[in-house]
């Protein structure tokens, strides 16, 4: 049986005129039946100061403001910054992170006999000054580092790729977003990219009801309760639940759920239901699928059901709802 895993990522703002494709990644989490992997990106190639910082993210294309206001707030909410940078000027905001970011390097370039959790911890504890942090850990045990460890964009997503090898890759409304991100990424460095993704969205918009089809309103309508939206681990994870539940409610497994019959390019229906407003060949081949093969057929179809019925059963009509107003009318 093939496998599948949901994703998510976390992600820069670009600036005007550019293509989804171009973002460059904060973070990248996917989620299997058993297991996590997730990963905090740091984007840049240079990054020493707050300054540098924002003109690298100029020289990429990506926004500054945006993208600074953004990682902050993600970063604060894991923990990993107070909570009044997310007030912060875009200078103190940059400044803030650059800091988080060499100090993960130093932590993994001299982690030798210590972890890089514990010299990140020894790092932050003694501002950063490397021999008072590496004569601390030969004197002291490390506690539980705030700062996080960063990769490299490209460290990130050959962990992930290796990671979901053999998975189908789910994201919620992954074709327009999540996709190309990964692709774009994968191709500025040099990374081969042989998934087969799904995206969730279209296929919850076929299998459920709801007043909004966005993943934490849909995840809260559902359960009944909230999750920590926007950080991708959290969300992947969300996603995974929603796949098996709506997998369970329809007897099937997920990634059947994604199977949809295509129908043929051209297709000729003897049939004068095509004489109805709003009814073209491939609504009237679903109207034949369901057994009514002509007018008189959906006329009776019409008398012995109500509107409620008729846009239950035929909610994946185009336009639906027209056209039951149109055949409700009419009957009455």
């Amino acid at each position: 049986m093939k496998r599948f895993l949901t994703y998510d990522l976390e992600t820069t703002f670009l600036q005007k005129g550019q293509k989804r494709a171009a973002q460059s990644m904060l973070e990248i989490a996917l989620k299997t039946a058993d297991k996590h992997y997730q990963k905090l990106v740091n984007p840049c190639s240079t990054y020493g100061t707050g300054k540098e910082l924002i003109q690298n993210l100029e020289e990429m294309k990506q926004h500054p403001e945006a993208t600074l206001r953004f990682w902050s707030k993600l970063l604060v909410e894991k923990k990993c910054l107070p909570s009044n940078i997310k007030r912060a000027q875009t200078d103190t905001q940059a400044e803030a992170i650059s800091k988080l970011l060499v100090r993960s390097d130093l932590a993994r370039k001299n982690k030798g006999k210590y972890n890089t959790r514990e010299w990140l911890y020894a790092l932050e504890t003694h501002n950063d000054k490397l021999e008072v942090a590496e004569t601390f850990l030969n004197e002291h045990q490390a506690d539980t580092p705030k700062s996080p460890i960063f990769y490299n964009t490209k460290e990130a997503l050959t962990g992930a790729l290796v990671f979901g090898m053999d998975h189908t890759w789910i994201a919620h409304n992954g074709k327009s977003f999540d996709m190309p991100i990964v692709k774009g990424n994968c191709q500025r460095n040099g990374i081969k990219c042989e998934v087969e993704f799904e995206d969730s969205l279209h296929m919850f918009r076929r299998n459920i009801k709801t007043d909004s089809y966005s993943q934490p309103l849909l995840y809260r309508s559902i359960f009944g309760k909230g999750y920590k939206a926007h950080h991708a681990l959290d969300d992947a994870e969300a996603l995974y639940e929603l796949l098996e539940h709506v997998a369970k409610e329809k007897n099937t497994e997920v990634l059947e759920l994604f199977k949809v019959k295509k129908l043929p390019r051209k297709i000729k229906i003897q049939s004068d239901l095509l004489n109805i407003k709003g009814v073209g060949t491939k609504t009237a081949l679903k109207f034949i699928q369901k057994g009514i093969r002509n007018r008189k057929q959906l006329d009776q179809w019409v008398q012995d059901h109500d509107r409620d019925e008729f846009l239950e059963t035929f909610n994946d009509l185009y336009r639906y709802k027209k056209l039951a107003e149109t055949l409700y009318e009419a009957e009455v």
